[in-house]
């Protein structure tokens, strides 16, 4: 996957458009975001960072130096709750849960399983 790739894979994910990014970033067009994504524009070190920085990530990930799976849940409790779920048989069903998720909406997730598995 192209660093552009991964780009647009992490905008998706939160929700933005390329215009949003763009105005995020300072850029006039979201033409210039496009030009990102697809290759036709090389970035700079400093470029890289501040995308990282708006899309919430690392420019490590962005580069591709670091696997997805470290990135995957925007908050840490939630990576570690998601980990939980995804080790334990009788909560993995709820381990597909989105990378937005928030750690309270998993609680409430596995507390609601949970009255599912004690009856």
């Amino acid at each position: 996957m192209t660093v552009g790739e991964r780009i647009r894979e992490r905008r998706i994910e939160l929700g933005l458009s390329q215009e949003e990014l763009a105005k995020k970033l300072g850029y006039k067009h979201r033409t210039s975001i496009n030009k990102i994504e697809t290759g036709k524009q090389e970035l700079t070190t400093k470029q890289v960072k501040a995308i990282a920085d708006a899309m919430q990530t690392t420019p490590a990930y962005l580069m591709g130096w670091e696997e997805e799976e470290e990135n995957y849940y925007i908050e840490e409790e939630a990576k570690s709750l998601a980990q939980f779920l995804k080790d334990n048989p009788d909560y993995r069903i709820l381990f597909d849960a989105s990378r937005k998720v928030k750690k309270e909406d998993l609680s409430k997730a596995l507390k609601a399983v949970n009255i599912f598995i004690d009856d």
